[in-house]
């Protein structure tokens, strides 16, 4: 796995999750949530194949690409919450999931295996987490709230991509893999979904409280 290629899977783990809470606040049925993960992960696999036949030059301005990113999300994401309009805030995600998936691409030369395997990931995300979700909804606060503590972790993983770009993309790769450089941020991914883990174990232990009372 290239270095472009570990920010792409990354960026769609990210997202996929984002996407499958904010549709956990429609609860909508297996039927359509299959519906929509397929509809998704053809867009990302006709993303990646066509990107990767856009010759542009981006790889020294992408600390700039995630920091944009970081900052629009978060300022969506406090605004959209505030309002309550989950609607609107799942449009900007949707939107800046696709435009991040586009720019990444066209940085990698994917063949047409790895970029199946990585759109069939994203359906197996996204119908995942959407069940996980149905639980969250027994939670004692907003599920909005639930959606944004998300959101915060997500935005500040890719501020610090926007803050280790730099150095990372000028190491030696005689030396080191893609895998071993992007290590600390899978680490940091398994500490998100460790959190999340935690906080649905929570809200199983608050119902099973309540339903001894």
């Amino acid at each position: 796995m290239d270095l472009m290629s570990g920010y792409l899977l990354i960026v769609l783990v990210l997202f996929a999750g984002n996407i499958s809470l904010l549709l956990g606040n429609y609860k909508i049925n297996n039927q359509k949530l299959i519906i929509i993960s397929t509809i998704l992960s053809i867009i990302v696999f006709v993303l990646i194949n066509t990107s990767n036949y856009i010759n542009i030059q981006l790889l020294d301005y992408f600390s700039y690409v995630f920091l944009i990113t970081s900052v629009f999300m978060f300022l969506s994401m406090i605004y959209c919450i505030k309002n309550n309009d989950i609607t609107r805030l799942l449009c900007l995600i949707l939107l800046i999931f696709i435009i991040l998936t586009i720019l990444i691409s066209t940085q990698t030369n994917m063949d047409f295996f790895k970029s199946l395997s990585y759109s069939l990931f994203i359906f197996i995300i996204l119908f995942i987490v959407y069940q996980l979700t149905k639980l969250l909804h027994h939670a004692k606060r907003q599920y909005s709230v639930l959606i944004g503590e998300y959101m915060c972790l997500s935005t500040i993983l890719i501020f610090i991509f926007a803050l280790t770009y730099n150095s990372t993309i000028n190491l030696d790769y005689t030396a080191f893999s893609a895998f071993l450089i992007l290590t600390p941020t899978y680490q940091l991914i398994y500490v998100i979904i460790g959190i999340i883990i935690v906080l649905i174990a929570g809200v199983l232990v608050n119902d099973y409280r309540g339903k001894i009372k």
